[in-house]
């Protein structure tokens, strides 16, 4: 199977921007799949692959190369054609290149944090955080993750959902561990079907889709959203809550909060009121208001590395810092938003300690009004799902 080089030059453009212009992968690759509406489903494939599996593996590719790291050049994906074991091109930079070579320099590898594609100190980090999990959990996340779906129950069913998609050549199938989850047998733009267009499904992965229901909202309730970007989480609420009550969505970007207007359009949902944060005055003005109060804050994202995978290499230990500290703010300024006897819950993408177990552990030092009710830390080794943190409190 032959591929063209203009499909090889951009994905060497793609990664030029993810690693050079600090571009998100997922963006760059949009972008030049908007700008090349001429390529056939088998070109936009290997496009999307070769980016994904170049962006995954970069430190390690590099050292297949023998070449320090540098703004990308054909060369750099000789490698991702070698492990994914895909036929040789016939261009001119690829006739010096002995992929042969890459098995001889690939046994000489000692180095967990070159094999496993990591930036050493992050590997450390992590081996020192998570001494018990690290050694299963750091290959997992070089895997490729699942299109994973959430049924809107408030339109339909997961039966509708699944015949509805396989009349499109799109098979999918219940997804163990959730109760209106779907799993896709094989990637594909579900976003152009005429299920998602009807507003029956979300795309969520399974570890999100628990959040909500750990929360325990029931309708008629009044539940904050204080960090609810484009509103996934919020929409799962509006549908476990049979579109009643109240539900707040608060977020520092109007833009996301754009979006989710749209979403919940799209679902049915109209219990929804969207509140853009601009000062302190945005979440004072609900002290003591709300029965319920979601806390899905900003983190590492270090849970969801399989999806996000240039995260590893644009993170850095002062940010961890920063994230942290933010945390903790937003833990010290949103919650008296609860009721005496309401609940919160607290989560985050990431699988790092310090900003789950030992976060909570801290705001309860200084928050004696607040007890923990459980906590419940995901790994994508054990569960398939995305890394995800969430502990539930309860304001006495």
């Amino acid at each position: 199977m032959r591929y063209h080089k203009h499909l090889f030059n951009s994905c060497v453009e793609a990664l030029t921007g993810i690693f050079f212009e600090d571009r998100h992968a997922d963006k760059c690759i949009e972008y030049h799949m908007k700008n090349n509406k001429k390529w056939g489903s088998r070109d936009r494939r290997f496009f999307a692959e070769t980016v994904y599996d170049c962006v995954r593996w970069w430190r390690l590719y590099w050292y297949l190369l023998d070449q320090k790291e540098q703004p990308p050049t054909l060369e750099l994906l000789a490698p991702s054609l070698w492990r994914r074991q895909l036929e040789k091109p016939y261009f001119d930079e690829y006739l010096s290149i002995d992929f042969s070579e890459f098995e001889k320099r690939m046994s000489a590898l000692d180095d967990p944090s070159i094999r496993q594609a990591f930036p050493a100190w992050l590997y450390q980090r992590m081996q020192e955080s998570l001494p018990v999990q690290w050694q299963d959990l750091c290959p997992y996340f070089n895997e490729t993750n699942s299109v994973v779906l959430r049924v809107n129950e408030s339109k339909t069913t997961l039966e509708n959902v699944v015949k509805s998609l396989s009349e499109e050549n799109i098979k999918a199938q219940k997804l163990w561990g959730t109760t209106s989850g779907l799993i896709l047998e094989e990637r594909a733009n579900v976003f152009k079907t005429k299920a998602f267009k009807s507003g029956w499904f979300e795309v969520q992965d399974g570890a999100s889709q628990q959040v909500a229901s750990f929360l325990r909202v029931e309708p008629g309730q009044r539940v904050v959203d204080a960090c609810a970007g484009a509103g996934g989480k919020t929409l799962h609420m509006a549908d476990l809550m049979n579109n009643k009550g109240q539900i707040v969505s608060l977020d520092i970007h109007e833009w996301k909060l754009n979006q989710l207007k749209l979403r919940a359009r799209r679902d049915g949902f109209h219990n929804i009121e969207r509140k853009v944060v601009d000062s302190t005055k945005a979440f004072k003005r609900l002290k003591n208001s709300a029965d319920r109060l979601l806390l899905d804050v900003p983190c590492t994202g270090l849970g969801v590395l399989r999806r996000n995978p240039d995260t590893k290499w644009k993170l850095t230990e002062q940010r961890i810092k920063e994230l942290i500290e933010l945390q903790k703010l937003i833990l010290t300024q949103y919650s008296p938003i609860l009721k005496s006897g309401g609940l919160m819950v607290y989560s985050t993408c990431s699988v790092l300690p310090e900003e789950n177990e030992l976060q909570i552990e801290n705001f309860l030092k200084e928050n004696p009004d607040f007890s923990l009710e459980k906590q419940k830390s995901i790994y994508p080794v054990e569960d398939g799902f995305d890394g995800f943190f969430m502990a539930l409190l309860k304001k006495s």
